[in-house]
């Protein structure tokens, strides 16, 4: 976050998901640190997935097959 402007924005959230959030703050975390490592994670899990479903369908070509 340093050196980026950030917008005071409200989010509604239930109280439960506001404590899980709280909880996964580390010492120094701000809740944009933590809701942006989540992000992160999500998109990692649907790569995996989306690849997944790839190499199920049979469709995957290595890069090394890829021809310029």
């Amino acid at each position: 976050m340093p050196g980026e402007e950030c917008a005071t924005k409200r989010i509604p959230v239930c109280p439960r998901t506001w404590e899980i959030v709280h909880q996964l703050r580390k010492p120094g975390q701000t809740f944009d640190d933590v809701i942006r490592e989540l992000v992160e994670v999500a998109a990692e899990k649907r790569l995996v997935e989306e690849t997944r479903r790839i190499v199920r369908r049979g469709r995957f070509v290595p890069l090394s097959e890829i021809k310029p």
